[in-house]
């Protein structure tokens, strides 16, 4: 059986072909340009909703970049070299082939944020003394490519890949088809795992901007709690997340703070979050679309809610994501049991 997770990576594609290739000694395995690609490309801050219900979950993505453009010198583009980056490519291994795909509106992140602004603390005599916060299952080894979806301006390729020899074949399709390098101990933990990959390409003929953020892309698919991707960046350069996680369950957060990520009330005195607990009928519309449908989250749509607002404060930085043990996953409290009756 697959089991819980879904990462993300991205990766540069296009003919930026103005200066002689130049990648920096920070470039990672997870972020950076091609051959054909003048200059690196860095991540910028990654965005995440994830709602989960009864062993269903739907999660929606946006990373994004900036490539890396000297601002003086030879090399200097002529312009902003958006009409030459045109294809941004990514990796990412999910729990189990997704059974739907589809491009997310662009305008969910922002109503998240206003739902769930951080109001700070009137009847409190606590200081404000920390800092502000930024309002196969397959028998046999090797690769199969099964059938490519195409959403959008998006282009994904699932790709299930099982032992040694599908570790050396994904490698080597990941190369051929302009996806880069994965860090070998980041491909055997997802490998020795049985997860299936998807290789998603966003495609744009009249060209990307050097500093922007990628198309929200929605996925949905089985796991049986909850998770988001982490470990997979494992050599990518330092990045903020922000990330929220709608059900119906408490989540245990000592717990989900050993993978980086605090509640605003865990991270600064005095604060708390708007709406963390919450209605269906109560969320932004554009965030209620994106599960408004989904069989498997019916049951989301009566009695109260959980919305948590998680921040993860360079990644890579202040958490070392190569020494997770595991990816994300989080856990629930434990529910309290009834007291025995007397007979």
């Amino acid at each position: 059986m697959l089991k819980n997770l879904f990462a993300v990576c991205v990766i540069g594609a296009s003919a930026v072909a103005m200066a002689p290739m130049f990648v920096g000694s920070d470039a990672s395995a997870c972020i950076h340009p091609p051959v054909e690609v003048a200059y690196p490309l860095l991540p910028g801050t990654q965005l995440g909703l994830v709602f989960f219900d009864n062993g269903r979950e739907e999660m929606v993505i946006r990373p994004s970049y900036k490539l890396d453009l000297p601002e003086t010198g030879p090399n200097k583009p002529k312009d902003d070299a958006h009409g030459k980056l045109t294809t941004l490519a990514w990796v990412i291994p999910v729990p189990a082939v997704p059974d739907s795909y589809k491009e997310a509106d662009e305008a969910m992140f922002g109503k998240l944020r206003d739902f769930t602004a951080v109001v700070r603390d009137i009847d409190t005599n606590s200081a404000p003394d920390a800092k502000e916060r930024k309002n196969l299952d397959d028998e046999r080894h090797g690769v199969e490519l099964l059938e490519a979806v195409a959403v959008g301006d998006y282009k994904i390729q699932p790709i299930k890949a099982k032992g040694e020899l599908g570790g050396l074949e994904l490698k080597a399709w990941m190369k051929d088809n302009g996806f880069g390098e994965i860090k070998d101990e980041t491909l055997k933990y997802y490998l020795d795992k049985d997860y299936c990959w998807l290789a998603v390409k966003l495609h744009n003929a009249k060209g990307l901007p050097a500093d922007g953020n990628v198309k929200p892309l929605q996925i949905g698919f089985a796991t049986d709690t909850p998770c988001y991707p982490l470990k997979i960046n494992a050599s990518a350069n330092s990045f903020d997340l922000e990330l929220w996680l709608i059900t119906r369950k408490e989540v245990d957060l000592d717990k989900s703070a050993k993978f980086g990520l605090k509640t605003p009330e865990q991270d600064v005195a005095a604060v708390h979050q708007s709406n963390r607990r919450t209605m269906f009928e109560e969320l932004p519309e554009v965030v209620r679309k994106s599960a408004q449908d989904v069989d498997g989250l019916k049951a989301l749509k009566t009695g109260e809610l959980n919305c948590y607002r998680f921040f993860g404060n360079g990644m890579n930085k202040t958490t070392d994501l190569a020494k997770l043990e595991s990816d994300l996953k989080f856990e629930f409290k434990a529910e309290a049991k009834e007291p025995a009756k007397d007979k």
